[in-house]
């Protein structure tokens, strides 16, 4: 433990240099305990959105891990606008799909069901490779056909992403 930088610390919170979350955030980083940042890793917040649209596709490999692993990795970090915006575009394209599967099983009855079901989940597949190369890049944008249950407003992240060096975000309808 070095005692200097926890005074040098001390110092650049009393002149209000640093907020009081970054003083407890580095602080703990000296004393040797862990944050929520250190245990998700040192992501940045556009890599993690990208994680976080992938992550649905845990769905195809253990079910129910496709909306569980996005609400976990939304939740670890939804106090930061950008990814708060990303986990509700996801959210509502896992709502909607969850209503398009159940109306594609529906029509099974019908026969038209079976064509559908298929092709609803290679639409979902691509919809999600799309938007977590969007995510990467910046753009919060819903999925297609996506039915808007949580209302995303780029314009909230991007004022919060406009002091960052790399915090060009955009959005699209």
């Amino acid at each position: 433990m070095d005692l200097d930088k926890i005074e040098k610390l001390n110092e650049l919170k009393e002149k209000g240099m640093i907020s009081d979350e970054e003083y407890n955030k580095a602080k703990a980083k000296l004393l040797g305990g862990s944050t929520t940042d250190d245990m998700i890793g040192d992501v940045d917040n556009r890599s993690y959105s990208m994680i976080l649209h992938f992550a649905q596709l845990c769905g195809y490999i253990i079910p129910m891990c496709g909306w569980i692993v996005p609400l976990v990795m939304w939740l670890l970090k939804r106090e930061d606008p950008y990814i708060n915006e990303q986990g509700k575009v996801v959210f509502n394209w896992i709502i909607s799909s969850f209503i398009y599967f159940w109306i594609c099983l529906f029509l099974v009855f019908i026969g038209i069901g079976l064509v559908l079901l298929p092709v609803l989940g290679i639409v979902s597949i691509v919809f999600i490779v799309l938007g977590a190369i969007r995510a990467k890049d910046g753009v919060i944008r819903n999925y297609p056909i996506t039915i808007p249950f949580f209302t995303v407003d780029a314009n909230a992240a991007a004022s919060a992403q406009n002091d960052k060096a790399d915090g060009s975000i955009e959005k699209k309808d």
